[in-house]
């Protein structure tokens, strides 16, 4: 186990599961579940033990590439993006947008939008979300960002991918989009947004709940999600601002401001069909995601060696594969309408 003195102070793990609860978490209550999760009995013992063959086929891939730990990232600005973005970061994004039109029962958005003639997608990644919106209104121009040229050569022609930093200067002119989305980001949003145009942010929080004690403060997984957060703090990047979204946008000046919390299980441990089978694609997803999210964080800001944070990792993986353990995560949708007057 990585040593505790290369976790920020104030982030030591705690001495009890209480505060597996972030301060000032304000998400409304979840809309995809009327009451806490039940958790599945398992009669049929087959069933979660193939899923975990699923993600054992899934995961086994080993990757030799050069640029660090075997993963490749970003080459411009990799100090401030601590994610790779190879092949398998690809698929996992992909499966990631999946995984939330399985949430949001197949809408891409919820902004009341209706007939865009421009639409943004910052950050769009492997620009699936972009290509998706674009089929749906083929007759706005949809234009997609990312610091990456990953995305799809031949598209849609009302679909443009552009690489530059969101986070840089625009160079978009003002009051340029009637619809403006992000996803698991943040950035300069509000001048750009037509007025009576709308702004979507869907977010995840970079933490893990249980309501039933099965997730331990002395766990791996719990202690894996508290060094994550410190090393988002320790490099002023903030990675759980999920709670914050809503306050943030009512400042920015937007109207109308609406929030969406969603449950996602880790695993599919759910007697809920429909929670346990967004939880088999979850369990596959997020085994990706303990390396995706981590191993810079912890190599070069929490100062693990590469091995020991491999190790600990592993220990992460293997415990979210346990149908004992009834954990979950936030998912939250908040979108704003710039007023007319603005």
């Amino acid at each position: 186990m990585p040593p505790e003195d290369s976790v920020h102070d104030t982030q030591r793990v705690p001495s009890s599961p209480e505060a597996q609860v972030l301060c000032n978490d304000h998400t409304n209550a979840p809309i995809n579940t009327s009451g806490p999760m039940i958790a599945d009995d398992f009669s049929d013992e087959g069933e979660f033990e193939s899923e975990d063959s699923d993600i054992t086929s899934l995961s086994s891939s080993v990757l030799d590439y050069e640029y660090e730990n075997g993963r490749r990232y970003h080459s411009s600005r990799t100090g401030q993006y601590m994610m790779p973005n190879d092949e398998e970061e690809q698929d996992r994004m992909d499966l990631t947008h999946h995984i939330w039109l399985m949430l949001m029962k197949g809408e891409l958005y919820k902004a009341p939008i209706t007939n865009p003639q421009k639409i943004l997608d910052l950050g769009t990644g492997t620009g699936i979300w972009a290509l998706d919106i674009a089929e749906k209104f083929p007759a706005a121009k949809v234009i997609g960002n990312d610091i990456s040229a990953i995305q799809p050569s031949w598209v849609a022609p009302n679909v443009e991918f552009i690489v530059e930093d969101f986070e840089s200067e625009w160079l978009y002119k003002k009051d340029s989009f009637d619809f403006v989305h992000a996803r698991l980001l943040a950035g300069q949003v509000f001048e750009h947004v037509k007025p009576g145009g709308y702004f979507e942010i869907q977010e995840s929080a970079v933490w893990a709940w249980s309501d039933d004690g099965t997730l331990r403060a002395d766990s791996p997984l719990f202690q894996y999600v508290q060094a994550l957060d410190a090393a988002g703090r320790a490099m002023g990047r903030e990675l759980n601002i999920y709670y914050k979204l809503k306050e943030w946008m009512i400042d920015a000046g937007f109207e109308d401001v609406q929030q969406f919390t969603y449950l996602l299980p880790y695993s599919p441990w759910p007697r809920d069909p429909y929670l346990k089978e967004i939880g088999k694609y979850q369990a596959v997803m997020v085994q990706e995601a303990v390396e995706s999210y981590g191993l810079r964080l912890c190599t070069q800001v929490l100062g693990w060696g590469a091995e020991p944070a491999r190790v600990f990792q592993a220990l992460v993986k293997k415990q979210l594969k346990d149908k004992h353990l009834h954990s979950y995560v936030k998912e939250v949708v908040v979108y704003g309408r710039k007023p007319l007057n603005r």
